[in-house]
């Protein structure tokens, strides 16, 4: 899946997590969005990651007006979900979604 952003952008993106086709409630767990640019450098990104509905799975990111540039793009976007044990798993579990980023 590629989602299309321009520099600059700062409105919430949001996301559906699932597993096996529910959604995956995400009380009590712990979320990072991991991202690495067009080079597969780890990116850290300013904006802020948050769940909107826990018990739909919907996560979001608010980003920075300076996190999105099209001279790294595109990104390689999963979300990194952590259990109370310290179990990880990454979503989507199939492949990365990918960021276009446009001037």
């Amino acid at each position: 899946m590629i989602d299309t952003y321009r520099e600059g952008w700062t409105e919430r993106i949001k996301y559906d997590l699932t597993h096996d086709g529910a959604p995956l409630v995400l009380t009590g767990l712990t979320l990072a969005l991991v991202a690495y640019d067009r080079n597969r450098n780890k990116k850290v990104f300013s904006g802020t990651v948050g769940t909107a509905d826990a018990n739909a799975g919907t996560v979001y990111f608010d980003p920075a007006s300076s996190d999105l540039k099209a001279s790294e793009s595109p990104y390689s976007i999963s979300w990194s979900v952590t259990d109370g044990a310290g179990k990880t798993a990454f979503f989507p579990r199939e492949s990365d979604l990918i960021w276009a980023v446009k001037r």
